[in-house]
């Protein structure tokens, strides 16, 4: 006789933010059958354009939430490539031709703006598994309980929920309240974004490699006269309408103050100060043509004590904020989320126990989160320490794996699937494992 499916319930599920992290847990835990409202803080007509970058570890959870990854018009990556910062020449390549052939699914680059559109969509329509989400704005959590299961908002309202996901990004107020306290300093290291129209590439007859499917990377690594923090990440995005920009520099060369993507446009001198007047002169064209030029302060963040408390969590950047350097950061969200859509699935009995299942979200993905979090923070010193720079060749990766650097084989080659399996029934022994795994 095969054992009886463990016990299942519907929860109702508050998460908090409406960011990429907070859209995809809804599709989660929507997908894995449960009601799910999203609190976002802000109108979404204010989410920022940059590139965001979806590797196979992140896109193999888009296409098994059965998201329509092409409304969210992305350009699938296929090569990194390092230029010379004066002259542009080529210094290295790593190209990706046989990634979707070797990982199962491609490399997606997408438009920030597109990819929240594409998510929400999913998360709300009625097309598609599950009870469609609700979304409300202007709500900012204040007081949370996390035994009764209620969040009070700045405006006055208050919520009850079986679970609630704090998803509100790099200054959480969720994460604050469950009492995990941040240990930040400020980066060696700043950064602007701003992107290029393809059209003023073509009508102004700027480089065409501009548009290439591929990431660019001019600096990175120091000189004589060149600091490592000068370093340029370039990528199309947007179904190629897009040549998106981040141009790092020193702290010290910067004037802004605040951490976090800000909404007033900055002059093209902010970008173009220090070093970055010998710059390859191509790149220099591109970016006198930029538009949306934002400032972004980093921080590097320590990992949190913890993640979980009660019957909340928090994931994405409000579990672990990251440098920017291993382009994981949204690939690690969407791992939080789909951690809770299967920890919190018919295939186990977490939805009886609510604070067991969190418990078990933060063993999965902790580990790995910190790791990567790790690992960014390192890129920054020393850009061989990326993913794709890290393994250039087999015997590279070998090497690259034995000094602990992360590699394309371990962020694509992990099955969280089978590790939540493994887990639970370590975890779990004799009668208490059929009531929580079938």
């Amino acid at each position: 006789m095969s054992p009886a499916p463990p016990p299942f319930k519907q929860l109702k599920v508050a998460i908090v933010g409406g960011g990429l992290g907070g859209l995809s847990a809804a599709v989660a835990l929507r997908r894995a059958g449960h009601l799910v409202s999203i609190y976002e803080r802000r109108d979404f007509k204010l989410e920022v354009g940059a590139s965001i970058s979806c590797a196979a570890n992140g896109t193999q959870w888009l296409r098994e939430w059965g998201v329509d990854i092409a409304s969210g018009r992305p350009i699938q990556l296929m090569k990194l490539v390092m230029r010379e910062w004066k002259t542009g020449k080529i210094l290295n390549q790593y190209s990706l031709d046989d990634y979707e052939k070797t990982w199962g699914n491609v490399y997606n680059m997408f438009h920030r703006v597109d990819m929240h559109t594409m998510l929400l969509e999913t998360a709300t329509q009625e097309e598609g598994e599950g009870t469609p989400c609700s979304v409300v704005v202007d709500h900012i959590a204040k007081e949370l309980d996390h035994e009764k299961g209620t969040v009070t908002f700045e405006n006055g309202i208050t919520v009850q929920a079986d679970l609630i996901i704090g998803a509100d990004g790099i200054r959480s107020a969720v994460r604050s309240l469950i009492g995990a306290i941040p240990d930040t300093k400020s980066a060696n290291q700043t950064c602007y974004r701003c992107n290029v129209k393809t059209e003023d590439i073509k009508r102004l007859g700027l480089v065409e490699w501009a548009a290439d499917p591929g990431i660019q990377f001019w600096g990175g690594y120091p000189t004589d006269d060149l600091s490592m923090y000068y370093k340029i990440v370039m990528s199309p995005c947007a179904g190629g309408d897009i040549v998106s920009f981040y141009c790092f520099m020193p702290t010290e060369m910067t004037n802004h103050t605040q951490e976090g993507f800000q909404f007033a446009e900055v002059p093209v001198s902010d970008i173009l100060a220090g070093a970055y007047s010998q710059l390859d002169p191509n790149c220099v064209d591109l970016i006198k043509n930029s538009i949306d030029r934002m400032p972004w302060r980093l921080y590097v963040h320590q990992p949190y004590t913890h993640w979980t408390k009660g019957n909340v969590a928090v994931l994405g950047d409000a579990a672990h904020p990251m440098m920017p350097h291993q382009s994981q950061g949204a690939c690690m969200a969407i791992e939080d989320a789909a951690a809770l859509g299967i920890i919190f699935s018919k295939d186990y009995g977490f939805t009886t126990d609510v604070e067991a299942g969190l418990a078990m979200y933060q063993q999965i993905r902790k580990p790995r989160a910190t790791r990567v979090q790790n690992a960014s923070a390192r890129a920054t010193e020393n850009l061989n320490e990326r993913i794709g720079f890290s393994s250039l060749s087999a015997p590279e990766a070998k090497l690259a794996a034995a000094e602990n650097k992360l590699t394309v084989d371990e962020m694509n080659l992990y099955d969280m699937k089978a590790h939540v399996a493994k887990e639970v029934a370590s975890k779990y022994s004799g009668s208490k494992a059929g009531n929580l795994q079938a």
